[in-house]
C-alpha cells in the first residue's frame, strides 16, 4: 500500500486539476450565455422603442405586421437563449459538484498518507527507543 498510495494521490490530484478546468470552462459558457441573453433583451427594448408609429409618425399596416412578427421571433430567440443559459448553468453546477467530489477524494488520500507517515514515524520512534533501551541494558550488564 505504501507504493500504491502516492500513485493514487497523484492520480486524484490530476483528476482534480482537470475537473477544475472543466468547471472554469463551464462557468465561461454560462457567462457567454448570459451576455447573449442580455444583448437580445437589450435589442428587444431598443426595437420596441423604434417601433413604427411610436414617434408619432404614421405607419402602414404592413410595417406594423412585419415589426410585430419580428418581435415575436425575437421573443422566441430570447426564450431559447434563456433555456440555453439554464442548461449551461446546470452543467456548471454538475461540474462543480464533481470538483467537490474530486477534492474530497484527494483529501482522503492525503489524509491516509499523513496517517501512514505518522504511524511509520511512531513505529520508528518506538524501535529506536527499544534499541536505545537494549543498548543501555547491555551496557549496564557489562559494567556490573
Amino acid at each position: 500500500m505504501d507504493k500504491v498510495l502516492p500513485l493514487l494521490t497523484d492520480t486524484a490530484l490530476k483528476a482534480r486539476d482537470k475537473q477544475t478546468l472543466m468547471v472554469r470552462d463551464a462557468a465561461v459558457a454560462v457567462q457567454q450565455a448570459d451576455a447573449t441573453l442580455r444583448n437580445l433583451q437589450q435589442f428587444r427594448t431598443e426595437l420596441l422603442a423604434r417601433a413604427p408609429g411610436s414617434r408619432g409618425s404614421p405607419a402602414d399596416a404592413q410595417s406594423l405586421l412585419d415589426h410585430q412578427a419580428f418581435v415575436v421571433r425575437l421573443d422566441e430567440a430570447i426564450a431559447m437563449q434563456t433555456l440555453e443559459r439554464l442548461r449551461r448553468q446546470e452543467r456548471c453546477d454538475a461540474e462543480q459538484q464533481r470538483l467537490i467530489e474530486q477534492q474530497q477524494r484527494l483529501m482522503a488520500f492525503q489524509t491516509l498518507a499523513r496517517r501512514r507517515a505518522a504511524s511509520h514515524q511512531l513505529k520508528e520512534s518506538r524501535r529506536a527507543q527499544s534499541d536505545s533501551d537494549e543498548f543501555a541494558a547491555r551496557a549496564s550488564r557489562r559494567a556490573s
